[in-house]
């Protein structure tokens, strides 16, 4: 015959919530160990940015009534113990500060065994759970912080190891407030680093990534032993990318820092201040932060022309687009390089596009540039357009038809003169901005030659277009000053 411990043991496992080993230095053995001892209900979470909010009900025995001896509830994340809740009616937990990742809860209940038969004694339940937590961040790029809120917690700014000399100050700033690290009191052979909350670069798998900022030191003794050093922290660490030493005062500096390296799942932007006496300085000074990405455009882009018809073509970013870049735009402008309209009703997914110009069109000049639209492949969303550089297609260059007929026009690029000469009778001629006003315009009498004065012209391109017997010739040309 089985032992009555055996069966007390067979019955202990076949109830829904029994006593189970407690936490740390606790013993669970009841008198009666029929007596059940019931888990917490609705044990669920959530995140808010870095935060794992986690929440549930007390324990109910079947009747609906909360079980006798309720004191608290301990909470394991990945099995190790974070918190005791020395609470019966504290129902949630914030779990701050975590990194990119997915963690694993339980929750058990904590009983008082003295309303089972063992006084002095403390049992747990069977934890409640497991709830999995995946955080990816919530806070996307871009990231600013121009310390208007007047503090640190607004972007959950912490500080490796304290705070020590860290400050805001509201009357300092480009403009004010700043974040200020203050050289007194004193510190020696000093290292304080200050972080902000976990960005998530994930979407941005196809970008580059820059980090801008002010500064402003004032200096005391300009020896080079004190640093301000901007870097980010990941799961492996601080990773410093940009160091200034203390080499005299200077007034509000801008810089404008490639970042690409914190590229990853999970990284929060950081300043470290160290040195081997912070009173070398009176204070360095931090503004206007921006983290942001930019995303790569196409490459090689091209075009050809025949007659009316232009052929634009370009490869794809010089990154894995396949997963981002879902296509491209193709914009145009005609004379002047900044009133584009784009000409495709739908992404163009090739990497090609023919452009049909207007047929009555002889002379026009026209800007093109292409575009890698870029997706969030995550949650499907926009993220940007990048641009190639802007192409220039003239097109009275491109049309055969319009032969020079022994006509010379020079210097090319011209400063003063512009002189065109002729083997036939030339009868008038204009010169045309890139807006298509006529800014200079003359009737030559039949003359084989003639010269336009520049001097009263503004640098740029301009198209000549030049009338005589055989019809009209369009060149293009560039004034220089």
């Amino acid at each position: 015959m089985k032992s009555i411990k055996t069966l007390a043991c067979m019955l202990l496992f076949a109830l829904p919530a029994f006593i189970c080993a407690p936490a740390r230095g606790h013993s669970t053995l009841p008198t009666n160990p029929l007596d059940t001892l019931y888990p917490p209900l609705n044990f669920q979470g959530t995140t808010i940015e870095t935060t794992a909010y986690l929440q549930w009900q007390k324990p109910q025995k079947p009747d609906g009534t909360t079980p006798a001896g309720l004191v608290g509830y301990y909470l394991y994340r990945e099995g190790i113990l974070i918190s005791y809740i020395n609470n019966p009616d504290s129902l949630f937990y914030y779990d701050f500060s975590l990194w990119y990742g997915t963690y694993s809860y339980t929750l058990t209940a904590n009983y008082d065994l003295t309303y089972y038969g063992s006084p002095g004694q403390f049992g747990t339940s069977l934890p409640a759970g497991p709830v999995i937590i995946d955080l990816y961040c919530s806070c996307p790029l871009p990231f600013f912080e121009t310390w208007d809120q007047g503090t640190f917690a607004f972007r959950n700014w912490t500080f490796v190891p304290n705070q020590s000399n860290w400050n805001i100050r509201v009357t300092e700033g480009n403009p004010p407030p700043s974040a200020v690290f203050n050289g007194s009191p004193s510190l020696q052979n000093y290292d304080i680093k200050l972080k902000a909350m976990v960005l998530d670069s994930r979407p941005w798998v196809c970008a580059n990534m820059y980090l801008d900022f002010d500064y402003q030191l004032t200096d005391i003794s300009a020896g080079g032993t004190e640093l301000l050093t901007a870097g980010y922290f990941n799961d492996s660490g601080w990773h410093p990318v940009y160091e200034i030493p203390n080499q005299g005062n200077t007034g509000w500096v801008h810089k404008k820092i490639d970042f690409s390296a914190a590229m990853g799942p999970g990284i929060q932007i950081g300043f470290k201040v160290s040195g081997v006496n912070s009173l070398n300085i009176e204070k360095w000074a931090i503004d206007n932060i921006n983290l942001y990405p930019v995303c790569k455009g196409p490459t090689a882009c091209s075009h050809t022309q025949n007659g009316k018809v232009v052929h634009l073509s370009w490869q794809k970013p010089d990154c894995d687009s396949v997963q981002e870049v879902v296509g491209y735009n193709i914009y145009r402008s005609q004379w002047t390089p900044d009133l584009f309209s784009k000409l495709n009703a739908s992404p163009v997914i090739t990497l090609e596009y023919f452009d049909n110009l207007p047929p009555n069109d002889t002379c026009s000049i026209y800007y093109y540039f292409i575009t890698a639209i870029h997706y969030d492949l995550l949650s499907n969303t926009f993220l940007c357009e990048a641009p190639c550089d802007t192409m220039l297609v003239n097109l009275s260059a491109g049309i055969e038809a319009l032969s020079n007929n022994g006509i010379r026009v020079f210097p090319n690029p011209a400063t003063d003169l512009l002189t065109v000469q002729s083997s036939t009778d030339l009868e008038s001629a204009e010169l045309i901005n890139i807006t298509g006003q006529i800014v200079f315009e003359v009737t030559t009498g039949m003359k084989k030659e003639f010269s336009i004065p520049l001097s009263a012209i503004p640098s740029g391109i301009y198209i000549i277009r030049i009338i005589n017997r055989t019809g009209t010739i369009l060149k293009k040309i560039t004034v220089v000053h």
